[in-house]
Formats: structure tokens, C-alpha cells, sequence
């Protein structure tokens, strides 16, 4: 799995995994049979234990004898809590990126891990998890496991839920919070931070758009990017010369992932010295 032009941390055993279902006299007459089978299946965490994995990720796509059934799923072993963080990550995340491109906004996901024996899981001796990633028995699901961007998001969620449950963060919705409006002198300037919940992939651009402005061309769009995660975002707004009026300005966050906060609108007046604030 790639993300960004690197591959995932060394520390992650993942295997990628197309399975149909078959009946059982169909699966007796593929090779040796279900034994095969499930010595394969035994295979992935026994590779993962041998090599002291910290993490197995199993990457699948799903099946099923109907075609209704679709949506991302991910499975892990009943009591094990660490799996149940991990798995809560991955889907968590999974569902951020995917739905951050407008054509998968409403792709379905699961609303929680599901929690299942499976030989992957239960015979790992680290959090492990399985990623069903979509139904390749579902028409729109096979087509969307076909498209590049939905691959490319898919695998970013699960890199992000995966760094999340490393680094001992929850996975939470990417939220601009509310900006105060800004009264200014004309020719005066004034620092304000744009404090966010959530974990986004910086760089982060900062993106001004203009929703009202009472002297048009005065107020420009602007785009700012932040390249550093640890420090705060801000921006320096201005009353420049001695231009007096408002501007109602819109502000998105956006990543290098592509996932935005919803919009956050605020006032900025200027007014000249003495003079009442402008309407």
C-alpha cells in the first residue's frame, strides 16, 4: 500500500486478499479443498507472529451470493480491545477519506467494527484487523474498487487509522471552529487563530473566499498554506489605507488528503478613527 509516494511503516503486516464465496462442493473441488483453504488463511498471522509484527492489517474485498449486500467493512476478534481501537480507527478514517470526493460522498460503511472469529484475527498475537473494502459482488461497489481515486482514498484511510491507533489519537471529524468577528481601525492590523478538532494530513491550506463585501474588489480571495502540524494556524487581517466598510468573509480548511471542513463565515468592519463602524 502507498500513500503519498511512500509505503506504509515497516511495522504493519498487511496482505491483500480476493476472496469469493463459493459453496462447499465448489471449494472441495478447487485444490486440496478447505484444508488448503484455511491453511492459508492460518498462513497470514503466523507470517505476522514470526516476524514480530506490531500491527496486521488483512486486506480484502468482499462477497456475497446476492448483490445487494455492499458498503466497507471492518472485522475484528471478539474480545481483544486493542483490535477493537485499531479496527474503530481504520473505519473511522476509511469513511474521512472516501468521502471526502464528492461522486463517493454517500459510498455506505459499516456503522461500527464488526466483531467476528476469524482465523486472520484470532490467531495473531498482535491487534489485528481485516479490511473488507467494498463487495465486488455489488455492481456499483465493483465499479468504485475499479476507480483509482476510490482505491487511492480507501488505502489513505486505512494508513491514517492505523497512525491514529499508533499514536493513541481517536479519529475525529475535521471541524473548523467558530471565528469571532474583527473590528479594526483603518490602516490597523490584528492576528487571529482558526482552532480545529480533528487530525488532518498537513500540509493544510487555509482558504478566504469572499461571502459579502460592501466596496466590491476590495476584498480578495486568498489561499495560505500551513505546512507545519504543531504550529497554530492564524491569519493577519487587515484594514489597509483608509477604506471603511465590512466584509463577510467564508473559511475552509482543506488537506493534502483532500478532506475540508464544512464552511465557517465571519464579519471583519473597518472603520475610520472617530468614525461610527461602518453598516
Amino acid at each position: 500500500m502507498v500513500r503519498n509516494g511512500g509505503s506504509l511503516p515497516p511495522d504493519i503486516t498487511s496482505r491483500k486478499c480476493i476472496r469469493s464465496r463459493h459453496g462447499s462442493g465448489t471449494q472441495k473441488a478447487i485444490g486440496s479443498g478447505l484444508r488448503d483453504y484455511d491453511e492459508d488463511i492460518n498462513s497470514r498471522p503466523l507470517l505476522a507472529n514470526h516476524l514480530g509484527s506490531n500491527v496486521a492489517i488483512h486486506l480484502h474485498t468482499n462477497g456475497n451470493d446476492f448483490p445487494q449486500p455492499r458498503g466497507v467493512e471492518v472485522v475484528a476478534q471478539p474480545g481483544r480491545p486493542e483490535d477493537a481501537r485499531l479496527a474503530s480507527a481504520v473505519l473511522c478514517s476509511m469513511q474521512e477519506q472516501v468521502r471526502s470526493i464528492p461522486s463517493y460522498a454517500a459510498f455506505p460503511f459499516a456503522a461500527r467494527p464488526v466483531f467476528v472469529s476469524k482465523g486472520e484475527n484470532r490467531l495473531a498475537r498482535m491487534p489485528s484487523v481485516i479490511v473488507e473494502v467494498a463487495y465486488h459482488s455489488n455492481p456499483d461497489d465493483a465499479a468504485a474498487l475499479q476507480d483509482p481515486a476510490f482505491r487511492s482514498a480507501s488505502m489513505k484511510g486505512v494508513e491514517k487509522g492505523y497512525r491514529l491507533f499508533r499514536d493513541g489519537k481517536s479519529c475525529e471529524p475535521f471541524v473548523l471552529q467558530p471565528i469571532p468577528d474583527v473590528s479594526l481601525a483603518t490602516g490597523a492590523s490584528q492576528e487571529i487563530a482558526l482552532p480545529f478538532a480533528g487530525h488532518p494530513q498537513f500540509p493544510v491550506t487555509m482558504e478566504f473566499t469572499t461571502a459579502n463585501c460592501s466596496s466590491p474588489g476590495a476584498c480578495r480571495p486568498s489561499r495560505t498554506t500551513f505546512d507545519d502540524p504543531n504550529a497554530p494556524i492564524a491569519v493577519v487581517m487587515r484594514c489597509a489605507g483608509n477604506l471603511a466598510g465590512t466584509a463577510r468573509w467564508s473559511v475552509v480548511l482543506r488537506d493534502v488528503d483532500g478532506v475540508a471542513t464544512a464552511p465557517v463565515e465571519f464579519q471583519q468592519t473597518c472603520s475610520r478613527p472617530g468614525a461610527p463602524p461602518a453598516a
